[in-house]
């Protein structure tokens, strides 16, 4: 297994474009572009997890992060993305945009 280019977790907000709500979702940096990750394959014992998921947000606009109430996250994803981009099944239906790759071959610090 690879080690991540940058081991920082980021955290963006982002829209779904299926019915306008928010999310937050962690993000890591890869080879210069940031990467969604919304689920970890993490053995709480081990000091690694793995990206179950990641997803380019390479060419999306980003804007630098805030808050959000209570809520603090490093970047806002301008361009609406549909919850199976997340959450679904993989892979996506034909035709999607978006470059996410299943379970790559990365990992990083375990959160704490």
């Amino acid at each position: 297994m690879a080690a991540a280019d940058d081991a920082n977790l980021y955290s963006v907000i982002v829209k779904f474009s299926d019915d306008g709500s928010l999310a937050q979702c962690a993000a890591v940096r890869h080879q210069g572009t940031l990467w969604l990750v919304p689920d970890w394959i993490d053995d709480p014992d081990a000091p690694l997890m793995r990206p179950e998921r990641m997803v380019s947000t390479a060419g999306m606009p980003l804007d630098k992060g805030g808050r959000l109430g209570k809520r603090e996250f490093d970047w806002v994803l301008r361009q609406e993305i549909p919850k199976a981009a997340l959450t679904g099944p993989l892979p996506l239906p034909d035709g999607s945009p978006l470059t996410i790759v299943a379970r790559p071959d990365l990992t990083f610090p375990r959160k704490s």
